[in-house]
């Protein structure tokens, strides 16, 4: 979405506590650490893979392009770019799936970079809307958000984007 898109008046960011319905931790003021998160048939994401990250289990997608595909390993730390698994060409679309029951991941609308939509991470095994993570299909771009109480609880995004 443009950011001449956004209404920026009734946009609300958070950087105070996380509901305690989402599975999300602050540490030390400054990390927002996912801690549990969903597909949309209630799969839990976190700790599928074998990689930590600072101690952490990473969130676990299957991804792919028609060609390639295969389970990737996302930093649970909000606004890292730490991962593992195969790589794509800078640009790439994929499709995002439950590593375990392979679910599409639920489209929620089109991502800042103009290529690439935003697909729902459930925070809550209850899958709310209220409570979810939304990342990027393009391979690349790390635009992200974490939305919590159907507010934007932290965002990630170029310094492009920003006023």
């Amino acid at each position: 979405m443009p950011k001449d898109d956004i209404n920026h008046e009734d946009l609300v960011i958070h950087q105070t506590q996380p509901s305690t319905e989402a599975s999300i931790m602050i540490k030390e003021d400054v990390y927002i650490i996912v801690t549990q998160a969903f597909c949309p048939n209630g799969h839990n994401l976190v700790g599928v893979g074998e990689h930590t990250f600072d101690g952490y289990p990473g969130i676990c997608l299957w991804v792919g392009d028609g060609t390639t595909e295969g389970l990737v390993e996302l930093s649970p730390f909000h606004g890292d770019h730490t991962k593992y698994g195969p790589t794509f060409a800078e640009g790439t679309k994929l499709h995002v799936q439950c590593p375990v029951c392979r679910a599409e991941l639920e489209t929620i609308g089109k991502c800042n970079c103009e290529h690439g939509e935003l697909r729902a991470i459930f925070l809550s095994p209850r899958r709310q809307t209220a409570h979810q993570i939304a990342v990027c299909d393009v391979w690349g771009c790390y635009h992200s958000r974490v939305i919590d109480n159907n507010e934007i609880f932290s965002e990630f995004v170029d310094s492009s984007w920003q006023d």
